[in-house]
């Protein structure tokens, strides 16, 4: 390895200070482990990448402070999101509408700079977290008790500093440092177009119905969705065959293409123009020794369903509980074994709903534009014709009991605690959380109880109003949730997926099998009963 004074020692280091490691220091923090971020870029990125998240996102914003429905940088959005073809007639539409089970709206739109930054502002309250711009990773080494980063200064100073932790997480986006270090390779799917991203700043509102749409026409596929507050917007446009990256990528052509929306530079400005590349791929391994990658470094997914952000966020989530319980000496460090082939599956659903949403737009061909929009006409107007919704999306193999719902996404209501009204999260705080119907925990045995008590799973029974639950069930949607289920009882995990959903009677042989799970990193499902 090139000589270097190792300075920095800490828990976890950060490679790539994104959101995906902002969040993910900032939690580690909470837990009271200590990390260092590593960032090439001296400054913040000036410019939006990410535009969209949808409730869950909403509800780990949650989690560390940050209320999406109360932010000047977020546009709640409660509408549909139309596909129509060059005609405008509608082929597809989706309810992006109403509240999500993670208790906040389905859909917003963000202007990711001012986003960041309030971020950055509730990072920069949590002392374990250090951040280090302007230094770039340049060689990654092992060992069995950690792992060493060696970054160089970008500032043309040939100084060089070593991080050292007893794990690695690259977060360092697509061209990722870490991923190439480790030499691992990824699945293509092959999907693969380039377009202009337009990101503009009309001088007044500009008002569309729906405000987020795609126009699929032939000679000239459009996105057009809002940009965040506070009247933002991004226009994208795919790449011909007979056009160039360079000659698409400059500011005559973006004015060009926006004057059809009767935008110049006098009423509008334009804040940035690139050619991105979108792409369907994820890794074949999540990890590799001490060094794990999250975000963009791991996968990349085409924009169409608004998810590339939020899966990066996810991974953080599931990579936060698992650090702490091997960090902390509960589990072993087989445990993170567990986060890639969950999190694939997981990644692979939104990648593929991406690439069919793609499909129905990325056309160019006029014939084959006009068999699309006779099928896709039809089948809106007579539903019985298009195809089976697909199932929500769950997590792939891991630490999951054995109810067929265990591995999707669980719920949260509003709720009333010892006077206190509020979202779940906020009054009851976030952990392993089981959540049992009135006198369903009579069944737990001592040990059991005790078990509970000193590793963190919290025990909570909710009902209706004059129940005599602990937890007043306000909105009836955990009563609704159960009945779904078809058992009082769910135990919850950390990043809010279920683990499993049980007769009271088996409660204690469930908690049993999670025990299991946890002390030995087990990754096979556990059957209960």
């Amino acid at each position: 390895m090139s000589t270097g004074q190792r300075d920095v020692e800490v828990d976890v280091v950060i490679v790539g200070y994104g959101p995906v490691g902002q969040y993910l220091a900032y939690k580690l923090g909470r837990l009271g482990w200590t990390s260092a971020c590593i960032e090439r870029f001296p400054e913040a990125y000036a410019f939006p990448r990410a535009v969209h998240f949808d409730d869950e996102v909403a509800r780990l914003f949650q989690s560390i402070g940050l209320d999406p429905s109360d932010n000047p940088a977020v546009q709640p959005y409660d509408n549909l999101y139309r596909w129509v073809n060059a005609d405008k007639e509608v082929l597809l539409e989706l309810d992006w509408t109403g509240i999500g089970p993670s208790g906040w709206q389905t859909s917003n739109f963000f202007h990711q700079p001012d986003l960041e930054r309030e971020i950055r502002k509730i990072v920069d309250t949590e002392t374990r977290a250090e951040v280090h711009r302007g230094w770039e990773a340049v060689e990654l080494h092992q060992d069995d008790q950690g792992a060493t980063v060696l970054a160089r200064s970008t500032r043309g100073d040939g100084a060089t500093r070593t991080f050292r932790g007893r794990y690695v997480v690259g977060a360092d986006g697509a061209n990722s440092f870490v991923r190439t270090s480790l030499g691992i390779t990824m699945t293509d799917l092959g999907f693969e177009f380039d377009w202009l991203i337009l990101d503009v700043l009309p001088h007044e509102p500009m008002h569309f119905d729906p405000p987020a749409w795609q126009w699929c026409r032939p000679e000239r596929p459009t996105t057009v969705v809002p940009g965040g507050a506070p009247h933002r917007r991004r226009w994208e446009y795919m790449r011909m065959p007979d056009e160039s990256i360079e000659e698409l990528n400059t500011e005559a052509t973006a004015w060009e293409r926006l004057a059809e929306f009767g935008l110049t530079p006098d009423n509008a400005t334009l804040e940035r123009h690139v050619v991105y590349t979108f792409r369907a791929r994820w890794c074949d391994q999540w990890r590799r020794g001490r060094a794990l990658l999250a975000g963009d470094a791991v996968h990349l997914m085409p924009p169409f369903a608004g998810q590339g952000m939020c899966a990066g966020l996810r991974d953080a989530e599931a990579l936060l509980w698992r650090l702490d319980a091997v960090l902390a000496g509960r589990s072993p460090d087989a445990l993170l074994d567990s986060y890639g082939p969950e999190r694939t599956e997981h990644v692979r659903y939104f990648i593929e709903l991406s690439m069919g949403l793609g499909r129905v737009i990325c056309v160019s061909a006029p014939e084959a534009a006009t068999l699309r929009d006779l099928e896709m006409r039809a089948a809106h107007q007579d539903p019985s014709l298009a195809p089976a919704e697909p199932a929500p999306p769950h997590l792939g193999p891991g630490i999951l009991g054995s109810h067929p719902l265990a591995g999707h996404l669980s719920h949260q209501g509003r709720v009333i605690v010892a006077g206190r009204e509020g979202r779940f999260d906020d009054v009851c705080g976030q952990g392993w959380t089981v959540l049992a119907r009135p006198g369903a925990l009579a069944h737990l045995s001592d040990a059991i109880r005790t078990w509970c008590s000193e590793v963190g799973v919290r025990l909570f029974e909710v009902g209706a109003p004059g129940s005599g639950a602990q937890v007043i069930d306000v909105e009836g949607r955990y009563d609704a949730w159960l009945d779904e289920l078809g058992t009082p009882v769910a135990v919850v995990r950390p990043d809010f997926y279920l683990y499993d959903a049980v007769p009271a009677e088996r409660l204690d042989e469930a908690l049993r099998g999670l025990r299991t799970a946890l002390e030995t990193g087990s990754v096979a499902r556990v059957t209960v009963g």
